[in-house]
């Protein structure tokens, strides 16, 4: 796997892609990265968009291949990672993830649900009008969706304690006129413990959770 921080040059050949590909969200950040992975025919990147302090974008991407550097539009700092990880390793992580949930109506049709939106919606429906008391509900909602038994078996992970909800974003992207992409991320940061290093390593470099195509999916992680 390559670990890459990329950014935009300041140069003409940028202002061209940005340009070119603008004005469509993260959708349109999906499609300048994929620049980057000339060869790919299919998406073998995960990536995760950064605002510094003086309001400028990076990217932390993740790739089976290693990037294409174009200077003329692209600034890339590329690592090679390769964790060398032990069950009951502990690590801290930071994740932007798609928490959703599947909803079946009486007419069997079901349905997936951005599952701070559907707290919120569930706690209103119940009585509640506190808008903390809602907050606290849309956040457990979150923290519940990650920490399911059986999404962090399929992960080859456990969870020391229920992490920080740090951020929360409502996401409208277009592709074109008639297809409008509408998602949630969520910022995560915890510590969790390594149960199975190979299941593991294997979904770090599939990602996490859905919408892996708009910056969802990356999880950053540190030993401790």
């Amino acid at each position: 796997m390559y670990l890459s921080k990329v950014s935009f040059q300041a140069s003409q050949q940028a202002r061209q892609l940005l340009l070119g590909f603008g004005g469509k969200g993260v959708y349109s950040t999906h499609q300048m990265l994929w620049q980057l992975f000339t060869e790919e025919d299919k998406r073998s990147f995960l990536f995760r968009e950064e605002q510094s302090a003086d309001g400028s974008k990076a990217f932390f991407v993740l790739s089976s291949v290693k990037p294409e550097s174009d200077e003329s539009a692209f600034s890339v700092q590329t690592k090679v990672l390769t964790p060398k990880l032990q069950s009951g390793q502990r690590l801290s992580f930071t994740l932007r993830a798609n928490p959703t949930v599947c909803t079946t109506d009486e007419k069997g049709k079901s349905k997936r649900h951005d599952v701070m939106m559907h707290a919120k919606k569930a706690a209103k429906e119940s009585g509640v009008s506190d808008n903390e008391e809602i907050r606290l509900l849309m956040e457990r909602a979150a923290q519940e969706w990650i920490a399911n038994p059986k999404r962090l078996d399929n992960w080859g992970v456990t969870l020391d304690f229920l992490p920080e909800v740090q951020t929360y974003v409502q996401h409208r992207s277009d592709k074109n006129r008639e297809d409008k992409i509408r998602f949630s991320s969520v910022d995560y940061q915890g510590v969790l413990t390594v149960q199975d290093p190979e299941k593991f390593l294997a979904q770090l470099e599939k990602g996490f959770g859905r919408a892996k195509s708009l910056g969802c999916g990356l999880m950053l992680i540190k030993s401790i």
